[in-house]
């Protein structure tokens, strides 16, 4: 009778302890895997931003590539349809 007093008082506490050893685990688990949640959200926070950048750069560049092409556009003489009819290739026509 002493023996399954001692015994079931044992059997109780390690299946407690063993919960308690689980419990501390999974809390462990889910602190590690916030941890890298975190990491990869300040990852792709500053990949946004970064990118958001590079896309203000580049329409910055694409307006000022048009302003120039209007510029150039300006500077060289208008030529209309006569000039392309001029510039055919006329190796094989009768002289």
């Amino acid at each position: 009778m002493t023996r399954y007093k001692t015994m079931i008082p044992l059997i109780l506490g390690l299946f407690i302890w063993q919960g308690v050893a689980d419990a501390a685990s999974i809390s462990t688990r889910v602190r590690v895997l916030e941890s890298k949640v975190a990491k990869q959200d300040k990852v792709i926070k500053n990949s946004l931003k970064s990118l958001q950048s590079r896309e203000a750069k580049i329409e910055k560049s694409l307006i000022k590539m048009k302003e120039l092409e209007k510029k150039v556009d300006s500077l060289l003489p208008k030529k209309g349809k006569n000039s392309r009819l001029e510039r055919a290739d006329k190796r094989y026509a009768f002289p």
